[in-house]
């Protein structure tokens, strides 16, 4: 299918052709697809799927299509990168085709519409699959810890999971939290606002860190996140690297 449509949609830029994708999937026109190979199924966030194949965060960043996705056969979606507030993202042009790698260069800057918009969206719709929601922080928010809190708060009870995006390379600086002090900070200060939100049905939480990181850099946050219970590790965000 992607072979036929692809002479149609190189002529627009990688980001026209995003926005296409999403204008399309809103129609909703497609018919339940489900697995039904038993080998395909496995468990997640205590909830069994069809199969392991989901929908990573970037795609569905407003959470406008997340339904569809699921109608399509995915099993899970992950919304986002949302911020508090709404923002524009970097200036455009930002994504890049790399057509003889098959790749993508991708310089987004957590563009979306804001947890307020977002999260009204999602309470509205009931979810046909589990969802999770990946949150970050303004670019010139003054305190990043209290926006991943603050989101973490407003989002807890929509979510199946919870992802802590600090691994992006497109916001200035944000890649330092993944820094020895910075990260356990960040991590303590999330799972105590769960702990107040709900200490037994605690939501997963997950975080997703960097391909770029070195051997050290891996082992502290492989201990930090066992240390402070964790429910796991997203491999991986953009790299900065060819």
């Amino acid at each position: 299918m992607f072979n036929f449509f692809r002479p149609f949609i190189f002529k627009f830029s990688p980001e026209v052709a995003h926005s296409l994708a999403i204008k399309a999937l809103k129609l909703n026109n497609f018919p339940r697809k489900t697995f039904k190979d038993k080998i395909l199924e496995t468990t997640f966030c205590g909830k069994k799927l069809s199969s392991p194949v989901g929908v990573a965060a970037g795609f569905d960043k407003n959470a406008e299509v997340y339904n569809p996705l699921f109608n399509l056969g995915f099993s899970f979606v992950e919304v986002g990168t949302i911020t508090p507030k709404a923002q524009y993202g970097n200036p455009k042009p930002r994504v890049f085709r790399l057509e003889e790698d098959e790749a993508l260069i991708n310089r987004l800057g957590f563009n979306n519409s804001g947890s307020e918009e977002i999260s009204s969206r999602i309470s509205k719709e009931t979810k046909k699959g589990v969802i999770g929601i990946n949150i970050g922080p303004n670019k010139d928010s003054e305190n990043r810890i209290e926006d991943y809190v603050n989101c973490f708060n407003k989002f807890h009870s929509l979510a199946d999971y919870i992802t802590i995006n600090i691994s992006s390379p497109n916001t200035e600086g944000l890649r330092d939290l993944q820094l020895r002090g910075n990260i356990e900070n960040l991590i303590k200060k999330i799972v105590l606002k769960r702990e107040v939100i709900d200490s037994i049905n605690k939501k997963p939480i997950f975080i997703k860190i960097s391909p770029d990181l070195n051997d050290d850099q891996l082992r502290d946050i492989a201990l930090i996140s066992l240390a402070n219970n964790i429910d796991g590790l997203i491999l991986t965000n953009t790299t900065i690297n060819r």
